[in-house]
């Protein structure tokens, strides 16, 4: 399960970066597991180089069949997959995903992680029988036959189904024309979450402060402090901070990447952007978060982003799947298949309580010593990241610039 998470993240800084730059100056939202997940029970029906580059992408090529350990499994689910079907054994992917998605779900008062799968499938569309299952039985996504010729009522019925499945955070994720009549099947992800903060901030504390956007410009923020003992990391050859703050008894964290100061002629985000990888953030979290006394401030924020990925991922070498040299005769006897849309829409909420939302090389690192008690100021732009902590999965990943 550890190489499938390292991928997910290789993955998520990939795509980040690939959106990042046509949005310098704008805010970034993702939620890469909902992303990967979508495309790898897409991956299940691919084959030749439409299978190889959608694995080059997702950093699936990485994977091995190798047993690991580290992560906690507490997954009861065991599901034999090589014996049952030989599309579910595609480099272990799929088991790893069916451990992991398993090891994800989490329901109780203060904390709620949810992610579900759907397939809807043209009613008289042959889908092979080894196609669903898989899908099913690694991804629990359960098929249903719709006629996409009444495709205004398909996609209503669709949306409707994931503004349910999120709580009704994310409304209208395929708009209005956006379906085409002559559809197959649409693959639907869903991912909510919802956490209250191990320490809450207090909201007669929360005041109007200014949020530098840049050198020059600042707009006025909902500015929220406390003080307490969080962990905290100086890293200076990146010239920024990161700050730890967890929820629920430490199960899920809010990772904050804050540069000192706005050094660029932009958002001042530019060599974090540059350098950051998951290998060395991994390392800054092992080796230099240390727990002190910090005074916190940052600000509350709710963003909601939609892409069309279909671009974003040819751009990042997926080319095959989106054209007529798609390969995806695992999933249909059809030939001519190819995908046409991938739409991602993901929500995040900031407050007092917590956080709503519906979506490294080989390099020694010394612990660097930090001050009795610090500061930690969020007024200027910053990367923040929601992850795992059992499994240190990244389920979201942003970037916070424009209020």
């Amino acid at each position: 399960m550890g190489a499938l998470i390292s991928a997910n993240a290789s993955f998520t800084f990939d795509l980040y970066k690939q959106l990042n730059k046509t949005r310098k100056d704008q805010n970034v939202f993702i939620c890469p597991l909902g992303i990967s997940s979508t495309l790898a029970t897409v991956l299940i029906g691919a084959k030749g180089n439409t299978a190889a580059q959608m694995e080059k992408v997702l950093h699936f090529d990485e994977i091995s069949e190798a047993a690991e350990t580290g992560a906690r499994n507490t997954c009861r689910q065991k599901v034999d997959v090589h014996t049952s079907n030989p599309l579910c054994g595609q480099g272990d992917v799929h088991s790893k995903f069916h451990e992991l998605l398993c090891n994800l779900q989490k329901s109780d008062p203060a904390c709620k992680l949810h992610i579900v799968n759907k397939l809807y499938g043209q009613q008289d569309f042959p889908c092979t029988e080894e196609y669903l299952n898989c899908v099913q039985q690694m991804y629990n996504s359960m098929p249903e036959d719709v006629d996409f010729r009444n495709v205004e009522e398909v996609r209503k019925k669709i949306n409707m189904w994931v503004e349910n499945e999120t709580q009704g955070k994310i409304k209208d994720l395929f708009a209005e024309g956006s379906l085409r009549p002559d559809i197959l099947i649409a693959l639907v992800n869903a991912v909510y979450f919802k956490g209250k903060w191990e320490k809450e901030f207090k909201k007669e504390n929360t005041k109007e402060e200014q949020f530098r956007l840049n050198k020059r410009e600042s707009k006025p923020v909902q500015m929220m402090h406390q003080n307490g003992k969080f962990k905290l990391a100086c890293i200076p050859e990146m010239h920024m901070m990161i700050l730890e703050l967890p929820y629920c008894k430490n199960e899920f964290s809010m990772l904050i990447l804050l540069p000192n100061d706005i050094t660029d002629e932009s958002t001042g985000l530019e060599e974090v952007e540059n350098g950051l990888t998951y290998e060395k953030l991994a390392n800054w979290i092992n080796l230099e978060l240390r727990e002190i006394e910090v005074d916190v401030s940052i600000p509350a924020f709710k963003l909601e982003e939609t892409y069309d990925l279909g671009s974003v991922l040819q751009e990042m070498g997926m080319k095959d799947v989106f054209t007529d040299l798609a390969d995806l005769s695992g999933m249909s006897t059809i030939v001519g298949l190819k995908v046409s849309k991938v739409v991602h829409k993901c929500y995040v909420e900031v407050n007092e309580e917590g956080t709503e939302a519906a979506g490294a090389t080989g390099v020694t690192v010394i612990p660097k010593s930090l001050p009795i008690r610090s500061q930690f100021k969020a007024n200027h732009p910053f990367i923040f990241v929601i992850k795992h902590n059992p499994t240190n999965a990244i389920l979201f990943y942003g970037k916070y610039c424009s209020p």
